[in-house]
């Protein structure tokens, strides 16, 4: 069953803050101009801005008038209340014993009659409690996020070429936006733009592979653009023989055939087989697709009648075969391929090989390799020592001291437009000490503020509020958990199965059907001296087994400065990040407060093991600073005491200036 479905617009805004226009070049009238800026005041008012030039570009639109009701559209609502509706002081006040009574009653009207009675309900019993009208908003806490316009003619060609030129894996939501502009481009267009990261390969290829628009001629031009050699083709007909069951069509069959008698020669041979794992696994597709049956081409069905008969040898043996045997060549046979080698550090050192020996094959070739390898080996070994068993921290030493200088070198390579500058770095809502970059390790749940990356809560909240709110045409129950640590290491546990509050902690109670909303409130005041670290985590109890297929299920976290009967409990400017959850698991580390740091991290990560919490990570050993560092140290950049010194001004988000450039549109240099 497939539930919620995010549009492609809704898309562009949470995932790269965009939202479309149709560009109008007409004189610019101040009438018009008076009226853009109205609709960039509502737009504060849910928590985002348009820069000056985007004004500019707004005010000569013919959807100036409709802007906003589209922005708010796009931004997501808690639509239903909690279970105590003048939370959190009405929980606040509740003897513990009227609290399990409700609970016991609510479940009761739910659990307990559809066991007893094999009927389903749709919705539970709810405790009649004083309901005072909503009305006072809380005051501004957070700043403005700057949200980008782009023509409509361009609205698939550039999202398309943003997140698949990037060396790293797309996320659910960044593959959603791809396979939607996949059915709007031209071949021309496909072959334009480079995929570097061949997981995101296999969804375009498939993509195409099964598209039934498009005849086998235009799918063979399509592919052959996308792939750049036939190492593509087989990771991408392994990928599709799975999704297809181990059963193609004929015509997919030829299309295969084609398609790798398509490259040279001698590109097909040396991927015939790269490791004897891999080897057997291409004997399997070959037989899949009767290669000797649709082959046209001699050379290439002699060269899979050798591959066979065994008269092909992998890489990787011969490489296994050198190291394990103290061959002196050994690290110049791994030189030839250096990505392998940078991956093979850790056997490598384990063997007796020396750094600078490694270091000295590997130096030549450092523009070549992936930065995001680099970065993810350097947060990984960064660990302190404690974090180390046996000599594994001697280990890991002798890693970083192969990889840190690839790092500079590699970044050395890039051109960007830090080259030589003074830069001021202008991000005062982020602890770049407590961030950190996450590579192959970010949350699938995505958004343009990737996870890792630690916002500091202002002076001015009072309080960190967690919410969910979810609705189905049945019933479902979806869990808000929060799990603390205090300062002295003890344990605390909120949620439905625990303490409802406890000192500094508070949750609004536990609602067992649809469109319902359950909040936990960090009250920072009192947590300041008695908790160290809070993690929320979101947990699908009942009704399906994955968020995938909920119909909308929307999360956050926000920051409070007042409580009261008649505030809002749900305000949109003052949220650091919300997020529909539409993956396939059911449970959710979501995010993560440090109290005593006041910074709070959205993680994302899934968790299926048992418990409630996981663990904050702390004082980054690999931290965003120190990333910048060397990234500066590459571009022979400086830094800048102030915005008036700098040439460029360094921000996290969207640009709102000429003289800014944003490090999350840039994917931190990283290409």
């Amino acid at each position: 069953m497939e539930g919620f479905i995010i549009n492609f617009n809704q898309l562009l805004f949470s995932e790269l803050r965009l939202v479309c226009i149709s560009d109008n070049p007409t004189e610019l009238q101040e009438a018009a101009l008076v009226k853009a800026m109205t609709v960039n005041e509502e737009l504060l008012q849910l928590g985002y801005m348009l820069s000056p030039k985007d004004l500019i570009r707004l005010s000569k639109t013919l959807g100036v008038d409709n802007f906003a009701k589209r922005v708010r559209s796009y931004i997501g609502d808690v639509k239903a209340k909690p279970m105590y509706p003048n939370f959190p002081s009405q929980v606040m006040a509740l003897d513990e014993a009227v609290f399990r009574f409700h609970q016991l009653v609510h479940y009761m009207s739910t659990y307990g009659i559809e066991d007893f009675t094999g009927a389903k309900v749709s919705r539970g019993w709810m405790p009649e409690m004083p309901d005072t009208e909503k009305v006072v908003s809380d005051e501004t806490i957070l700043s403005a996020k700057v949200i980008a316009l782009v023509d409509v003619k361009d609205e698939y060609i550039l999202p398309y070429r943003k997140i698949l030129s990037r060396t790293e894996r797309m996320d659910d939501k960044q593959r959603h936006i791809v396979l939607e502009c996949l059915k709007k481009l031209t071949a021309e267009q496909l072959g334009s733009i480079r995929i570097p990261f061949k997981q995101n390969l296999l969804d375009v290829f498939y993509y195409i592979f099964t598209s039934v628009e498009l005849d086998s001629d235009k799918k063979l031009e399509y592919l052959h653009s996308v792939c750049q050699h036939t190492g593509d083709v087989w990771k991408c007909m392994d990928y599709a023989l799975t999704r297809e069951k181990y059963h193609f069509k004929t015509s997919q069959k030829r299309l295969i055939v084609k398609l790798l008698e398509s490259y040279p020669i001698s590109d097909f041979k040396s991927n015939l087989i790269l490791s004897n794992k891999k080897g057997e696994r291409t004997i399997l597709m070959l037989k899949y697709v009767d290669f000797n049956e649709y082959s046209r081409k001699k050379e290439f069905s002699d060269a899979v009648a050798a591959f066979r008969n065994g008269e092909l040898h992998s890489w990787e043996s011969r490489a296994k075969f050198l190291v394990e045997n103290k061959d002196p060549h050994a690290l110049d046979y791994y030189a030839d391929r250096p990505g392998m080698m940078l991956r093979s550090i850790t056997y490598l050192i384990r063997n007796g090989y020396k750094t600078q020996d490694i270091l000295a094959r590997l130096s030549p070739s450092a523009a070549s390799l992936k930065t995001q390898t680099l970065i993810s080996l350097m947060s990984f070994f960064s660990r302190p020592e404690s974090a180390w068993k046996d000599n594994k921290y001697y280990e890991a030493q002798c890693v970083l001291d192969v990889v840190s200088p690839l790092l500079l070198e590699r970044l050395s390579a890039n051109q960007t437009a830090l080259k030589g500058k003074k830069i001021y770095i202008d991000m005062p809502e982020y602890d770049l000490d407590q961030s950190s970059i996450r590579v192959t390790d970010k949350s699938s749940e995505g958004g343009y503020i990737r996870s890792g990356l630690a916002y500091k809560i202002p002076e001015s909240a009072q309080r960190i509020r967690f919410f969910v709110y979810w609705n189905d045409k049945q019933r479902v129950d979806v869990d808000l958990h929060g799990s603390a640590v205090d300062i002295n290491g003890e344990p605390i546990f909120i949620g439905w199965n625990t303490d409802y509050k406890s000192g500094a902690l508070v949750f609004s109670g536990d609602i067992t059907h649809s469109d319902a909303a359950e909040y936990i409130d960090i009250d920072l005041t009192t947590a300041k001296g008695t908790v160290d670290t809070v993690s929320a985590n979101i947990n699908l109890y009942s009704g399906y087994d994955t968020f995938k297929e909920i119909d909308e299920c929307f999360v956050g976290a926000m920051a409070v400065s007042k409580t009261g009967e008649d505030i809002k409990l749900y305000d949109p400017k003052n949220c650091f990040f919300t997020h529909y959850l539409t993956g396939k698991y059911r449970k959710i580390n979501y995010g993560y407060v440090d109290v005593q740091n006041r910074v709070i991290v959205f993680d994302g990560v899934v968790n299926n093991s048992v418990g409630y919490y996981g663990t904050m990570v702390r004082n980054n050993a690999f931290s965003l600073n120190k990333y910048l560092d060397v990234l500066f140290k590459s571009q022979e950049a400086q830094t800048a005491a102030s915005a008036e010194d700098a040439d460029i001004v360094l921000v996290m988000g969207k640009p709102s200036k000429d003289d800014e450039i944003s490090l999350i549109d840039n994917n931190f240099f990283m290409e």
